[in-house]
């Protein structure tokens, strides 16, 4: 066997494809709860700069 020749028959390609998923969803549930405190602008500042 080359260096170049791949064994794929042991890889866990399910496995990873819900690990990957979980990872997305746990990325767009982190950027939801992100956008959702940039939401609350109490303190009349609009994108860091204070309005005078």
């Amino acid at each position: 066997m080359s260096e170049f020749e791949f064994d794929l028959d042991h890889l866990d390609f399910d496995g990873a494809e819900k690990k990957t998923a979980q990872q997305q969803l746990a990325a767009d549930q982190l950027a939801a709860e992100q956008a959702a405190m940039q939401d609350d602008d109490s303190d009349d500042c609009a994108g860091g700069a204070c309005k005078i």
